[in-house]
């Protein structure tokens, strides 16, 4: 149970998306990027690297159906944990309806195999394992119902492995391809492509690291790799929590000394200028923008612990937040003054909110 990192502990992270607006204010700040995209494509590839319940990837194809109802979309989502892939796969019936000129892929693999991922038969000296999901018909009653038909495959290769450092890998490298039957002959160009340039128009790097790892860890990790998968003029956009907030306030209550999100998009930024990742592409670099989200609202004479608002619940948020270890919070557990005084501030604060920061990394040759 040491081993067990933040984002694997998935009661945590299905309390904090349901009881925060997190999805809803990083889909905000991603459409204005959607609409910004080229209007003289006949096709336009964007990629959610991390795509958790599949919120943002499903707001995205929304935005992008209303800012480019007739361009053909080919999105990718990167997800290893089997409940997430479900979750995500579960919102795509809807959006094969509206935008039927769709590709969805989704893949487990790590951040540096992506972009070898469409065109590769083994990773690692193991077997990607592929499916391809032709849709037929023309509503999403049935689109669903054949989307659930690849339960049988998630299962069998959609697992998880664990090494002795707690890291979390793929049992097998995995790609799933869906489109509707009725547009492949818009779509046909993609399928069989010998994927010489499957770089992406627009990348989204959401809560893709751990705050308090290093800025060359994140770079080399996640950002690097994400980097090298642009076309020219492309975009990454990245996101994640950066502190100066209710979580920060409320955590210094516990662990005075302790910084959890010791490395901002400043940092970050300046390692990548003064660390180019190739030496034949170039580069620019947005500044970063913090937005803030809070709690969501509950209905008026509602007991509020039936919702997630109770003082433990909103504990259990900051705590996942801050990416607090599993050993340091059963020593605040023990801690009854120290328990105490986190409680208490949590009670104090009338609105908590929570702080992320975005930036954009633009490829101009």
């Amino acid at each position: 149970m040491e081993k067990k990192r933040f984002f694997d502990d998935r009661l945590k992270y299905l309390s904090f998306i349901q009881n925060t607006g997190e999805k809803r204010a990083i889909s905000s700040e991603i459409f204005p990027h959607i609409k910004s995209l080229p209007k003289n494509k006949t096709y336009l590839r964007i990629l959610d690297a991390g795509t958790g319940d599949g919120t943002i990837k499903s707001n995205i194809i929304k935005s992008f159906h209303k800012h480019h109802p007739y361009t053909s979309l080919l999105i990718t989502g990167k997800e290893i944990s089997y409940e997430d892939l479900k979750n995500t796969l579960d919102k795509m019936p809807d959006r094969f309806v509206e935008h039927p000129n769709l590709m969805v892929t989704m893949t487990n693999v790590k951040f540096a195999e992506l972009g070898q991922i469409e065109g590769a038969k083994k990773i690692k000296d193991k077997n990607v394992k592929k499916l391809t999901l032709v849709l037929k018909a023309d509503n999403s009653f049935d689109f669903n119902e054949q989307i659930n038909g690849i339960g049988n495959f998630i299962k069998q290769n959609w697992g998880i492995e664990i090494d002795s450092k707690g890291r979390t890998s793929y049992s097998h490298p995995c790609l799933i391809t869906i489109y509707r039957e009725d547009h492949k002959r818009y779509l046909e160009p993609f399928i069989e492509n010998d994927y010489d340039n499957n770089n992406y128009d627009l990348i989204i790097a959401s809560q893709a690291y751990r705050a308090i790892s290093t800025s060359l860890t994140k770079v080399s990790n996640v950002i690097a790799p994400l980097m090298r998968l642009l076309n020219v003029s492309g975009k990454l956009l990245i996101t994640h929590s950066c502190g100066d907030d209710s979580v920060e306030k409320i955590l210094k209550q516990a662990w005075r000394d302790r910084d959890p999100f010791p490395v901002k998009a400043k940092e970050i930024i300046g390692y990548l200028k003064t660390n180019p990742v190739s030496e034949n592409a170039k580069y620019t670099y947005s500044k970063s923008k913090s937005y803030s989200f809070q709690f969501k609202r509950i209905p008026d004479q509602t007991v509020s612990e039936l919702f997630g608002h109770g003082v433990d619940a909103k504990l259990a948020n900051i705590l996942y937040v801050g990416q607090i270890p599993e050993k340091d919070i059963r020593a605040l557990e023990k801690n009854t003054s120290a328990l105490k005084r986190v409680k208490n501030a949590i009670l104090k604060e009338k609105e908590i909110f929570f702080r992320n920061e975005i930036f954009a990394i633009k490829k101009i040759r």
